[in-house]
């Protein structure tokens, strides 16, 4: 198993919530209606800032989020404390953890699960959500669908990743260069970012990770061989067909 060193792009707890507006028609209700539907306890794997921890709090399910990124813990811990939500925080690997209790609904989003790389963290990951997944439980999870007309074309102009003004009135904005390893199925990013106010230099700084990629039938047989039956597939949070251009491959799962 690779050390867990992907994480450069999440030491920044608030550029992240600058770049990731919660979509409540599409992400958000598509996790929050179907936390409804399980019933709590919940458990938000690889929660970040809580962008969905705390609404499924909110609504009175017994929540739980665990991150391996301190900044983001942090942050979750100060927005829920500021709206006075409890939650059950927790630091720890995805590929790891023992929370010694389970949980009918169990979900990771914002891409999450692309973080990892290799076969072993993918294992991991599942086998711990499984081991801590009710008998009759939900796990939701999506990832990116691989479109390899999309995936094929590299090039060396920088795109635009997002802007957004931060605390302290700085500007900052941020660019990216991507390429894909077809035989790792990796899609590497390096990105810049740049922070300045009228007057002022501008600050410069790097961040480089990685996500990997999953075809339909290998994603159904991962799940399969680590105890998950694969319900549903979906093309989009919208619950759209899937298809071989959708965006994503958004999969509902239960123990077999």
């Amino acid at each position: 198993m690779l050390p867990f060193d992907n994480l450069e792009g999440y030491r920044d707890a608030e550029a992240y919530d600058a770049l990731n507006d919660l979509d409540e028609t599409m992400e958000g209700k598509f996790f929050l209606d179907l936390g409804n539907l399980s019933g709590g306890p919940v458990l938000d794997v690889a929660c970040g800032t809580g962008r969905l921890t705390i609404p499924l709090a909110q609504q009175g399910h017994d929540t739980t989020g665990i991150d391996i990124t301190d900044e983001m813990l942090e942050a979750a811990k100060r927005k829920a404390a500021e709206l006075n939500v409890s939650i059950n925080w927790v630091h720890a690997d995805a590929r790891q953890f023992e929370l010694g209790r389970t949980y009918r609904f169990i979900f990771t989003t914002g891409n999450s699960f692309q973080h990892f790389l290799d076969r072993e963290s993918v294992d991991g990951l599942l086998r711990s959500i499984h081991r801590h997944l009710d008998e009759n439980g939900v796990f939701a999870f999506e990832t990116r669908n691989p479109i390899l007309s999309r995936l094929a074309v590299d090039d060396d102009s920088e795109r635009d990743s997002g802007s957004w003004e931060d605390k302290e009135g700085f500007q900052c904005s941020s660019t990216y260069l991507r390429k894909y390893d077809h035989r790792k199925q990796l899609e590497f990013y390096k990105f810049t970012n740049r922070r300045w106010k009228a007057g002022t230099d501008v600050t410069v700084t790097e961040e480089n990770f990685a996500l990997r990629y999953f075809y339909p039938q290998e994603l159904e047989s991962l799940l399969y061989y680590n105890g998950f039956k694969l319900e549903e597939m979906y093309g989009n949070f919208d619950k759209s067909v899937f298809q071989a251009d959708s965006p994503l491959m958004v999969c509902v799962c239960r123990k077999r």
